[in-house]
C-alpha cells in the first residue's frame, strides 16, 4: 500500500480560500441584490417625493415675484407722477386695486417725515386703509374701511403711541440697502402679533434726496395658510425656515407662532416636541455654522433621508430656497414613503443575516487550517525559544555560540522546511555578527584606553611643566625688571636679548600647557542644548576684542550674523569657542606674515544648515597650507615656530561632539587662502 503524499501549504490554502470564496461569494451576492433592490426603491421614492418639492418651491417662487413686479409698477408710476407721493387717497386707490388684483397681503408707502399709508387684506378678505399723517394725526395710526370701489369710509380703529419715525425692519433695512431688498421678518408696531416679511424699494427725488419706500408685505400667518392649500394632497409635513430653524411658515399653521412672555414668537424647530419638527432639527440643523459678520449657515446634507416612525416611513428632503433672491430660506419636506421601503428594509436586514453566517462559516473553515499548520509550528517555537534562553541568561563573558535544532516531520510542508533552514542559517549569521562585535569591542577599549592614558600623561606633564617653567619667568622678569635702583646692574645688549627672547618662549609654553589644561577639562565635561549662534558671536567678540589689528579683516555671513532663528546642537560651549578661537587665530597668523597679498587680508565665518548637522565655515585669502598639515596628522603646523597644538584642538573637540573637521587649501584650486570646516550633527 502506498503512502500518501501529504499536500503542501500552498494546496491546502488553496482548497480552503476556494470554499472560503464560494461561502464569500454568495453572501456578498445576496447582500449586493438586497442593497441594489433597496437603493432603487429609494431612488424612487426619492423621485416621487422630489415633484411636489419641485411644485411647492414653483408657487412659492411665483409669489414672491409678485411683490417685486409690484414695486417696480409703482416706483414708474411715482416716477411719472411724483403727486402720488402727498396725495394719499389717489396713492391709496392704486393700493387697493393692486390688493384686488395681486394675492398679497399689504401694500404701503412711508415717507422720510413720518408719515404712513398703508392698504390691508385681512384673513378673511377684508380691505383696511391705515394711515398716520397730519390730517389725521401724527403719531397715531387710523384705520378705515373701503368700500367696494375702494373709497375711504367710516373710521375702524386708532393705534397710538406710532413712531415719530420709522423703526420697523421694511424701513429700516432697505434705507440701509440704498436699493430694493428682501426685510428680515418682523412683527408690526401695531399688531405685534402678526409677523412679515416685505419687499421694499427706496425712492430718491432728482438730487437723488431719499423721499421715502414702497414696500408690499407677505403675512407670515397667511404664508402658511397658502402652504397648507400647497400642499393639502400630500401626506406629511412641509415646513419653511430660516437658516437658523425658525419658522417662516408651515403646512400646519398651529405650529408656527406660540406666545411669548411680552407678545408672539416665531418657534424654532429644536422648541417643537412633534416628532417631525424634530427630525427636521436633528438632521438638517444639528451643527450650523458660523461666520463673522455673516447670517448663520445652515449644515445640512442634501441627500433624502428615510425615517421611520411609529410604524410609518417618511421621506425628508430638505431644499435651499431663495439665495437668488437674498432669502437665505430652507424647505423642509416630510412625504409619507411607500411600504415597499420598509418591507425593503426587512429583507436587507435578512440578507445581512445570510451574509454574516455565509462569512462566519468561512472562519471556521480557516481556522481549521490554521490548527493544523500551527502544530508543525509548534516544534518550530520550542526551538527558537530553547536558543532565546540561551541568549537571554548567558551570563559567561566569553559566551559560547548558540544552538539550534528541530526536527519537522516531512509531512509538515515545504513551507515549514524551508522556514526551518532559514532559521537554522539566521542563528548562523547571529554567531558569526557575535564573534565580530567581540573582536571589535576589544579594539574600541584598547582605542580608549590609549586616549585616556594619553590625556592623563599629558596632564601630568602640564603639571610638571609648570612648576620650573614659573621660576623661569620670575627669574627673567626679575632680570629684566629689578625691583630696586641698587640692583640695577648694565647687562650687555645681547645677554638683555638672550633674557628677553627666554623669558617670551617661557610664557609661550605656558600658554601652551594651559591650552592643554583647557582641552582637556572641555573633553570631560557634560554636554547641554545650546544654540551655534550664541557660541560663535561670543568668539568674534572675543577675538575682535584681542586682535584689534585684525578687526577689520573679520566678516561674518548674514546666516552667521542672524540671532532670530536659533542652530541647537547639544554640545560643550567653551570647547567649541576654543577650537573657533583657534582657526581665527590661525587665519589672524596667516594674514599678518610679510608676504605678496594683492587683495587686502580677509576672514570669513558663516553658519549654514544641512538636512542633519550645521557647517561652520572659517576661510581666508593668505598664503594656503601645506599638505603636511592638511593631511590628518598629530601636532602638524604651518609656522616655524609651532607645534600644531591648536589644530590638535579642533580636532579634539570635533570628535568630542561626534563631528567631522575638514582642513582645505585654496592653492591647489588656483586661488588662495584656507578653508577650515566644522560639521556639528542636529540633536536627533
Amino acid at each position: 500500500m502506498t503512502q500518501r503524499v501529504p499536500l503542501s501549504l500552498a494546496q491546502q490554502l488553496v482548497r480552503s480560500t476556494g470554499l472560503q470564496l464560494m461561502l464569500v461569494a454568495s453572501a456578498v451576492g445576496i447582500l449586493t441584490y438586497s442593497l441594489g433592490r433597496n437603493s432603487g426603491l429609494q431612488r424612487s421614492e426619492h423621485h416621487r417625493a422630489t415633484l411636489p418639492v419641485v411644485q411647492v418651491t414653483e408657487k412659492l417662487s411665483s409669489k414672491l415675484r409678485e411683490p417685486i413686479h409690484l414695486n417696480e409698477l409703482n416706483q414708474a408710476a411715482i416716477k411719472a407722477d411724483p403727486t402720488l407721493l402727498t396725495n394719499f387717497d389717489k396713492l391709496g386707490l392704486r393700493f387697493w386695486r393692486q390688493l384686488k388684483s395681486f394675492s398679497i397681503d399689504y401694500i404701503n408707502y412711508g415717507a422720510t417725515d413720518g408719515s404712513f399709508l398703508g392698504l390691508e387684506k385681512t384673513a378673511d378678505g377684508q380691505l383696511l386703509h391705515n394711515e398716520d399723517s397730519e390730517r389725521f394725526g401724527r403719531g397715531q395710526l387710523t384705520v378705515f374701511t373701503l368700500s367696494a370701489e375702494g373709497i375711504r369710509q367710516q373710521q375702524d380703529a386708532i393705534y397710538p403711541g406710532m413712531t415719530a419715525t420709522h423703526q420697523e425692519a421694511w424701513y429700516v433695512d432697505t434705507v440701509r440697502a440704498g436699493t430694493s431688498t428682501w426685510s428680515r421678518i418682523y412683527a408690526w408696531e401695531d399688531q405685534p402679533e402678526i409677523h412679515s416679511i416685505s419687499y421694499n424699494t427706496p425712492i430718491y427725488d432728482g438730487k437723488q434726496q431719499l423721499l421715502g419706500v414702497i414696500g408690499v408685505d407677505m403675512v407670515i400667518s397667511q404664508l402658511s395658510t397658502w402652504l397648507q392649500q400647497a400642499w393639502t394632497n400630500e401626506v406629511g409635513l412641509a415646513l419653511i425656515v430660516e437658516a437658523d430653524g425658525t419658522l417662516i411658515a408651515s403646512s400646519n399653521p398651529d405650529i408656527t407662532i406660540t406666545e411669548g412672555q411680552d407678545k408672539p414668537q416665531r418657534r424654532n424647530l429644536k422648541d417643537i416636541t412633534a416628532p417631525l419638527p424634530q427630525a427636521f432639527s436633528r438632521l438638517f440643523f444639528q451643527s450650523p455654522t458660523h461666520s463673522a459678520g455673516q447670517q448663520e449657515q445652515p449644515s445640512f446634507n442634501a441627500a433624502p433621508q428615510l425615517l421611520h416612525q411609529d410604524g410609518a416611513a417618511f421621506m425628508l428632503k430638505a431644499t435651499p430656497w431663495g439665495g437668488e433672491q437674498g432669502l437665505n430660506w430652507v424647505l423642509l419636506t416630510a412625504i409619507s414613503a411607500d411600504n415597499a421601503i420598509s418591507q425593503a428594509n426587512r429583507n436587507l436586514g435578512i440578507a445581512i443575516s445570510i451574509s454574516l453566517a455565509a462569512m462566519a462559516s468561512a472562519l471556521l473553515i480557516n481556522q481549521r487550517l490554521i490548527n493544523r499548520i500551527l502544530q508543525p509550528l509548534s516544534a518550530l517555537q520550542t526551538a527558537s525559544k530553547t536558543t532565546e534562553d540561551q541568549i537571554r541568561h548567558g551570563r559567561d563573558p566569553k559566551p559560547s555560540t548558540l544552538g539550534y535544532h528541530c526536527e519537522l516531520d516531512q509531512r509538515s510542508g515545504r513551507e515549514l522546511l524551508d522556514l526551518n533552514a532559514a532559521i537554522e542559517a539566521m542563528v548562523k549569521a547571529f554567531n558569526d555578527l557575535a564573534q565580530d562585535l567581540a573582536q571589535k569591542e576589544q579594539q574600541t577599549l584598547a582605542l580608549m584606553s590609549n586616549k585616556l592614558k594619553s590625556s592623563l600623561e599629558a596632564a601630568s606633564i602640564a603639571h610638571e611643566i609648570n612648576q620650573p617653567l614659573s621660576i623661569i619667568k620670575l627669574t627673567a622678569q626679575s632680570l629684566l625688571h629689578p625691583q630696586k635702583a641698587q640692583e640695577q646692574t648694565h647687562l650687555p645688549e645681547s645677554m638683555r636679548n638672550q633674557i628677553a627672547t627666554l623669558h617670551q618662549q617661557a610664557e609661550r609654553v605656558g600658554r601652551i600647557t594651559d591650552q592643554m589644561k583647557a582641552m582637556l577639562r572641555s573633553a570631560s565635561g557634560s554636554q547641554t542644548r545650546l544654540d551655534l549662534r550664541d557660541v560663535i558671536q561670543s568668539s568674534l567678540t572675543y577675538v575682535r576684542s584681542n586682535f584689534r589689528q585684525a578687526r577689520p579683516w573679520i566678516k561674518a555671513g548674514d546666516s552667521a550674523e542672524d540671532t532670530t532663528t536659533p542652530a541647537w546642537i547639544n554640545g560643550d560651549a567653551i570647547q567649541l569657542q576654543i577650537a573657533i578661537i583657534n582657526l581665527l587665530k590661525n587665519a589672524i597668523e596667516a594674514l599678518s606674515q610679510p608676504a605678496d597679498q594683492v587683495d587686502p587680508p580677509e576672514i570669513v565665518l558663516t553658519l549654514s544648515e544641512h538636512s542633519d548637522h550645521w557647517s561652520i565655515v572659517i576661510s581666508d585669502n593668505g598664503p594656503g597650507l601645506a599638505e603636511s598639515v592638511i593631511t590628518d596628522q598629530p601636532l602638524a603646523s604651518s609656522k616655524e615656530d609651532g607645534i600644531g597644538l591648536g589644530l590638535f584642538i579642533v580636532r579634539a573637540a570635533m570628535e568630542s561632539h561626534q563631528g567631522r573637521f575638514e582642513l582645505t587649501s585654496n592653492t591647489n584650486q588656483g586661488g588662495t587662502g584656507t578653508r577650515a570646516s566644522l560639521m556639528l550633527p542636529k540633536p536627533s
